[in-house]
């Protein structure tokens, strides 16, 4: 037999084992991808779904996508980040004695774990061995319905799968834990029991449309529990005509912490991120972590720039919730009509735009983790008020909804207020002020810890000079005594600011033109009506606050090419604040 021949007796071979692998399993958890010799894609399986803005075609190169895959050492499991989503991928490798000329990966979504990845490629691997073997069909596919069931049980979304007319005919342990029923009982249950609205689903499955991803009631015996729902058709063998549909449940619990784990919405300071050599900070750092693995909230009071939310996340991961969410809200930078919705979320219908089926809220985010209310000090009377009910309570309303939620949330709120002046102004409630600081933390501005000053420089020279991708440059001793003699009013930030404008003209700089240059209208709020100084026959142009903050941040992340976290790095803002300011003022952002 030729090379022609037996490349082509391996597709064939290929072909058959794919196409039995295919057949028994729902399509829709993954993306099976065959690559050949020259790196195209040959075939493609699956229904997994991938963001609008990127496609898998035949034909198609796959170095592509191989480019923003990152791999284990092992080089066999990775994970693929397409837009917003990720994805885990795994390499098929055989384990018989024939080395077929093509590479097969499978792409499944992120809550798809690698053991389930991986057992289904032992059944591709079973498939191949048995077709070159020549075993007894039968066989072969009762091994393989044994290998379907044992994978669908290995998974942590609960599976139900149902037959036109509405009828189970497969749930797995998963489904049945969570619905708390028993398989031979659940058999017997019409579809439309469990799931109150599933005619008008079923119709819209079966028009076309997707279902993905829908908070849905499902009536259990002791509850009627909301469920993250994905719905997909299941076409008989000329895939032509429906002959069912797949139901994938998955505890809202665990997609929120997907959703925080993949958003950005993760802790990633610790402790020992904090540079502290003074006895001020040493003993701050000590007491923060005492505290840390209390229930307690915990009221941080410092000005702008000192590191808030450095220390919020240190705390939160060096508690018992560290692999639980961490989220944060800038309560200054949501309009007031917002604010309520972002921290409780909505339900359904409860104002004009609202999200279908609803929006879970910064609480329910953060339930069993940490919530950030960074700028406390700035929240409205009227969502004080809430606020306060909801840390007494430990559950929450949303908005438009009847329901209380219970939450367990350990909350750390910060402000750059004096919260006790804002009592006696009226602007803050008592009983809120007492709940919040049951734990109060003062961070200490730069000016009142220059000890640290020499080690914070040499960290952000470091730091920037490394993502900058540029020589450290030398700091003259006369400069260096200027940094220590300057009293930093904006604190770190205004240091990382400084530091990095400093690297990036490799120390031509001196020191009086760069504190002109932190001063200048991109560093500091002018008053809003306040002409500037202009020496030029040019006309002077009136600019608000919000204005030049609008056109600082479009500079910034156009700089950086919309990388959000070296843009937010260089504003001396955390991603979360920069995302809320680009919501806040409608930027384009492609």
């Amino acid at each position: 037999m030729n090379s022609n021949e037996t490349s082509s007796s391996h597709q064939q071979l290929l072909n058959e084992a794919l196409n039995m692998f295919v057949k028994n399993m729902d399509t829709a958890f993954f993306k099976l991808v065959v690559i050949d010799e020259q790196g195209l894609i040959i075939q493609l399986h699956g229904q997994l779904s991938f963001p609008k803005k990127f496609t898998l075609n035949k034909g198609q190169n796959w170095l592509m996508l191989e480019e923003r895959i990152q791999w284990e050492t092992s080089k066999q499991q990775g994970i693929v980040r397409l837009g917003n989503s990720v994805y885990n991928l795994i390499k098929y490798e055989e384990e018989g004695t024939v080395q077929l000329p093509y590479k097969v990966f499978l792409i499944s979504s992120i809550d798809i774990d690698f053991p389930w990845l991986k057992l289904a490629t032992s059944v591709i691997n079973t498939n191949i061995l048995a077709l070159l073997k020549g075993a007894d069909m039968q066989r072969q596919m009762d091994n393989t319905h044994q290998f379907t069931f044992a994978m669908m049980n290995a998974l942590k979304v609960g599976i139900i799968s149902v037959s036109t007319a509405g009828e189970i005919r497969y749930v797995n342990n998963q489904a049945c834990q969570w619905i708390n029923i028993r398989r031979r009982d659940l058999l017997k249950i019409p579809i439309k029991n469990l799931i109150p609205n599933w005619k008008n689903i079923y119709q819209l499955v079966s028009s076309g449309e997707k279902f993905l991803n829908e908070e849905i009631a499902i009536t259990t015996p002791d509850r009627k529990a909301k469920f993250n729902v994905t719905v997909t058709p299941i076409l008989n063998q000329e895939q032509v005509s429906l002959i069912g549909m797949v139901i994938a449940i998955r505890e809202l619990e665990n997609v929120y912490h997907l959703v925080n784990k993949y958003t950005g919405m993760q802790a990633r300071f610790t402790f020992k991120d904090i540079i502290a050599k003074s006895q001020k900070m040493r003993k701050l750092v000590d007491f923060a972590k005492n505290i840390s693995d209390s229930p307690s909230t915990i009221l941080i009071e410092a000005e702008s720039g000192t590191g808030k939310e450095v220390f919020a996340q240190s705390i939160h991961n060096a508690s018992s919730r560290h692999d639980k969410g961490f989220v944060a809200i800038n309560c200054a930078a949501i309009s007031d009509n917002l604010i309520e919705s972002e921290l409780f979320g909505y339900d359904d219908g409860a104002f004009t735009g609202a999200k279908k089926g609803g929006h879970p809220g910064k609480f329910e985010l953060a339930n069993g983790g940490t919530l950030f209310l960074d700028e406390v000090g700035d929240m409205k009377p009227e969502v004080q008020v809430k606020l306060l009910r909801a840390i007494q309570e430990g559950a929450i309303t949303r908005v438009g909804g009847e329901k209380n939620i219970p939450v367990d949330v350990r909350i750390i709120a910060a402000t750059n207020k004096n919260l006790k002046e804002e009592v006696e102004k009226g602007n803050f409630r008592l009983d809120l002020f007492y709940r919040l600081s049951v734990i109060p933390l003062k961070i200490p501005a730069l000016r009142e810890r220059m000890e640290d000053l020499p080690s914070l420089i040499r960290f952000f020279l470091n730091k920037k000079s490394v993502r900058l991708q540029k020589q450290v440059p030398q700091i003259r001793y006369s400069t260096l005594q200027q940094f220590l003699d300057y009293d930093w009013p904006g604190n770190i930030r205004e240091l990382e600011n400084a530091i990095e404008q400093y690297v990036i003209l490799d120390g031509d700089i001196s020191f009086e033109n760069l504190k002109k240059e932190l001063q200048s209208p991109q560093h500091v709020k002018q008053p809003t009506n306040t002409p500037q100084t202009n020496n030029s026959d040019t006309p002077l142009k009136l600019t608000t606050v919000k204005e030049m903050e609008r056109e600082l941040i479009l500079k910034t992340i156009k700089h950086f090419n919309n990388n959000m976290t070296h843009a937010a790095n260089s504003l001396g803002v955390s991603r979360n604040t920069l995302y809320l300011k680009i919501k806040k003022y409608d930027l384009p952002i492609t």
